[in-house]
């Protein structure tokens, strides 16, 4: 097992990994979709947004769509899934409404407490795609304090391009090798442990069968430092 005596600071990716997107936005969706009595698909719904979102973002990081941050692009997308998915029909304002509950995810129930936890030995942050408001709002509504925030709208480059990991390293004034890279998506963790840093695994309910970063196959767990099936074996094995 890792020496976690050499980990300084813990970087967490939050979309899925800390705050359930999933079930908030199927929650909202069925919602909308029960004050229309319209019959929607809410998983293959919430899955387009999401799954869209991570494509688009990809023709940003490619110099292929202007830079944009979390918010805009799922702004975009939206109005792009609403063509598929015609049973319910929103107004622009009604859209824009329906935008805003990305910033309010709801955590996974053993997130918070497990987070306070961490807190005692390490520097505790998120970094992730999601903005900066996304990030601040969502937290705030959970109750979860962190020790600074990174999001990657602030960086040179989005997750998982390698500048992502190493602009935050430099921002938190750490080797790559002090810092140990938490999700339950496995390309973010490889990612990340190609430039040096360790890596957590923790076990989400329908995150690791489909990669949000590049929709790939996942990877086997013991490419990992430290595996977890929740929050709490997690916390507990990088509290030992």
């Amino acid at each position: 097992m890792t020496n976690l005596t050499k980990i300084k600071v813990l970087a967490w990716d939050i979309g899925g990994t800390v705050f359930d997107w999933r079930g908030t936005i199927q929650t909202e969706l069925e919602r909308i979709a029960t004050q229309q009595s319209a019959e929607l698909d809410t998983y293959q719904f919430a899955s387009d947004w999401r799954y869209g979102m991570f494509e688009m973002l990809a023709k940003v990081r490619n110099g292929d769509l202007p830079r944009m941050n979390a918010d805009e692009i799922h702004r975009k997308m939206l109005d792009i899934v609403l063509e598929t998915h015609v049973n319910i029909s929103l107004t622009a304002s009604e859209r824009d409404r329906l935008n805003d509950v990305w910033h309010r995810l709801k955590a996974w129930p053993d997130a918070p407490k497990a987070i306070r936890r961490l807190r005692t030995r390490y520097t505790v942050v998120p970094l992730t795609v999601l903005s900066w408001a996304i990030s601040v709002d969502c937290s705030k509504y959970n109750g979860i304090t962190w020790d600074g925030l990174l999001s990657c709208e602030f960086l040179r480059d989005y997750k998982p391009d390698p500048g992502s990991y190493l602009h935050a390293a430099e921002l938190l004034q750490v080797k790559p090798s002090e810092i140990m890279m938490c999700a339950a998506h496995t390309n973010d963790l490889m990612a990340a442990k190609q430039v040096g840093f360790h890596t957590a695994f923790v076990l989400r309910e329908g995150e690791i069968a489909r990669d949000t970063m590049t929709i790939e196959p996942t990877v086997p767990l013991d490419s990992f430092d430290v595996t977890g099936n929740d929050f709490t074996e997690l916390t507990n094995k990088l509290l030992a």
